[in-house]
C-alpha cells in the first residue's frame, strides 16, 4: 500500500477516527524513535527532577480537576500527556513527588489527595 493510497482512505474517515489514527501514529513513531535511539531515552530518564514548567502545568490542571485519590492523580497526569506520546509510570511518580515537595498537593493519612489554597 502506498502513501497516496493511505491518504485517500484516511480522507474518508470520520474526524474522530482521524484523531485516533493521529494519536496511534504519534505513539508508534515515538516508540520507534526510542528503540532506534535508546541512549537519548536513558539520559531523559536519569533526570533527577521534572521540568519546573511541567510541574506547574500539572499542578494548575490538577487544581481544576481535583482528583481525590493517588491513582486518580496518576490517571489525570497520564491523560495530560497522552497526545505527546504518553508518559512513563516513573515520570508520573517523579511529578507526583515534586508536587508533594512543592506543596501543590497533600496526601492525608486516609490516602485522600488535598489541594491547599494558594
Amino acid at each position: 500500500m502506498t502513501y497516496d493510497d493511505l491518504t485517500k482512505g484516511i480522507e474518508q474517515l470520520t474526524y474522530r477516527d482521524k484523531f485516533r489514527l493521529a494519536q496511534l501514529l504519534i505513539q508508534l513513531a515515538r516508540k520507534e524513535e526510542e528503540e532506534q535511539n535508546p541512549q537519548r531515552r536513558q539520559t531523559t530518564e536519569a533526570k533527577p527532577k521534572p521540568d519546573p514548567e511541567v510541574v506547574q502545568y500539572v499542578a494548575d490542571r490538577l487544581r481544576k480537576l481535583k482528583p481525590s485519590k493517588k491513582e486518580a492523580v496518576f490517571n489525570s497526569i497520564g491523560a495530560m500527556f497522552q497526545f505527546q506520546g504518553g508518559i512513563s509510570d516513573g515520570d508520573k511518580e517523579k511529578i507526583f513527588a515534586e508536587l508533594k515537595r512543592q506543596r501543590h498537593i497533600h496526601v492525608g493519612v486516609d490516602g485522600r489527595v488535598q489541594y491547599p489554597e494558594i
